[in-house]
């Protein structure tokens, strides 16, 4: 209840209380530096006291800017999901901003992104791999697309920008780094994402540039450890009919957990026979036995980087009226590429050595 005669109590009724003034009052909630502790203490004390809070809706009547930015995604449960959300709600945070949460299955993102717009955010951080078309039709604020294909956003408008990783270009570092070790080729597990064929092209193009064989790459049939694992149990059983098989880079670090299932159900030891290595910087891949070697950037990184490219691109037209050339390139899908990084652990090491047993020799001829 209201320690205040009943009334809601306002900002004015705290500054009373406290004996500050309503700008300190405002300083003390939004943390702003430069307050002295002691009237820090008394305008909290005030707020206690009375039970004030901050009414945000009002707020935004008074400025016109609802403080929301919203999430959207269409894989809530996905663990690079739930790591990315709290990078953006930390960059959130510090702003000054409140996250506006949305989930939606892949065939209601219109229905439920236009239900998340009716709250009129300011901006909208976007997890949709491969719909990235559909926010076009919303006309909606800017949207910056966490891990977008450029490709895509290049023609989806002014409103829509784009921040991601070099797919490519790590699955080129992982595959040079396999082959670096001695294996001849490095087979590949592939997902069925738009990341996933970038990290696909990357792969194709090191073996290529290595002169190496470029192997059928086994697709699989559902993602994460499942389909993994069937996939390993393909490629085992292609190694059992002859094809050299020493090497896998899998599409993701989850891929890659059933395909070192498949691996050991199949008697082959990792990585004394097979090497692996996975791709995403999964949290509990040091803990696999053995821990999984992998490339990537941390979701939270990338979920907090689309953040400040969201809220730079906002202030940037607040205070000219229009974007700049570099927003203006940003917007038209050139995408802001967070660095990677190579941890290689025990799941990876230098192929077997072949011996030719004494039976298999050639027999020698004699005159």
């Amino acid at each position: 209840m209201p320690a205040n005669g009943g009334r809601i109590p306002v900002m004015a009724d705290v500054a009373r209380i406290a004996e500050v003034s309503h700008q300190t009052v405002s300083r003390v909630l939004n943390a702003h530096p430069g307050v002295r502790p002691e009237t820090e203490a008394r305008v909290r004390a005030a707020v206690a006291e009375l039970g004030y809070r901050r009414n945000f809706s009002a707020r935004a009547l008074v400025t016109r800017r609802s403080g929301l930015v919203g999430v959207l995604t269409t894989a809530p449960d996905h663990p690079d999901t739930v790591r990315a959300l709290v990078g953006v709600e930390r960059a959130l945070r510090a702003a000054g901003r409140t996250l506006l949460f949305a989930g939606a299955a892949p065939g209601d993102l219109y229905t439920v992104a236009e239900r998340l717009l009716g709250h009129a955010p300011e901006g909208c951080v976007a997890m949709v791999p491969g719909q990235e078309a559909e926010l076009a039709a919303l006309n909606g604020p800017a949207t910056v697309v966490v891990d977008g294909d450029p490709a895509r956003t290049a023609s989806l408008g002014p409103a829509v920008m784009t921040v991601g990783i070099d797919h490519r270009g790590a699955a080129d570092t992982l595959t040079r780094h396999l082959l670096d070790l001695g294996h001849r080729t490095v087979h590949h597990v592939a997902g069925g994402t738009p990341s996933h064929a970038a990290r696909s092209e990357g792969w194709r193009r090191a073996l290529r540039a290595a002169g190496a064989p470029v192997p059928e790459p086994e697709a699989v049939t559902e993602p994460g450890p499942g389909g993994g694992r069937a996939a390993g149990l393909a490629l085992a059983h292609r190694r059992a009919a002859g094809e050299e098989v020493t090497a896998v880079l899998a599409a993701d670090d989850h891929i890659a957990l059933g395909l070192l299932q498949a691996l050991a159900e199949s008697g082959l030891c990792v990585p004394g026979q097979v090497s692996v290595a996975g791709f995403g910087e999964r949290p509990d891949s040091a803990h696999l036995c053995p821990a999984l070697t992998t490339v990537g950037a941390d979701p939270a990184e990338l979920g907090g980087a689309a953040v400040r490219l969201l809220l730079a691109g906002a202030r940037e037209q607040a205070e000219n009226g229009s974007a700049t050339t570099e927003d203006r390139g940003l917007r038209a899908g050139a995408a802001p590429l967070l660095p990677t990084r190579l941890l290689v652990r025990q799941s990876t090491g230098p192929p077997p050595v072949r011996r030719l047993r004494q039976a298999e020799r050639p027999p020698t001829s004699r005159v």
